[in-house]
């Protein structure tokens, strides 16, 4: 599986959990808020790949973080922030498919940033790609 094909499956996956509860921000499509109404942010970040096994015939263990910023509204109190993490959690926890599979994500409180009140969701991953 490639990196594209690791993004097309974790943006399909969020895509079709999610549906319209807000809208979605995707890297480099371009997006203006709305202000003061919710939204999320999906990026995929890459880590370092590592060769699992000797010989021949090895799989190849990529890493990653899914992170999603959930923004909303300030002033408004965390609640509606809280209640989306807890969706955006669950779109990927112990989730697996195609050779990726996801941890436990964590929820952090960024709190205010710019016009909004902010939380992420972290969600470790790796995907093995076997080779021979």
């Amino acid at each position: 599986m490639s990196y594209e094909s690791e993004a097309s499956a974790i943006e399909s996956r969020f895509s079709t959990q999610w549906g319209s509860t807000t809208l979605v921000e995707y890297d480099n499509v371009q997006f203006v808020p709305t202000p003061g109404t919710a939204y999320v942010k999906l990026e995929i970040h890459n880590g370092k790949a590592v060769r699992a096994g000797l010989g021949p015939a090895y799989t190849q263990r990529s890493p990653g973080i899914i992170s999603i910023n959930i923004f909303t509204g300030r002033d408004g109190g965390s609640r509606e922030g809280r209640v989306l993490a807890d969706s955006v959690a669950a779109v990927f926890r112990d989730w697996k498919s195609s050779g990726i599979t996801c941890e436990m994500p964590t929820i952090t409180r960024l709190g205010d940033v710019g016009d909004w009140f902010v939380y992420n969701v972290s969600t470790p991953f790796y995907r093995d790609e076997n080779f021979s």
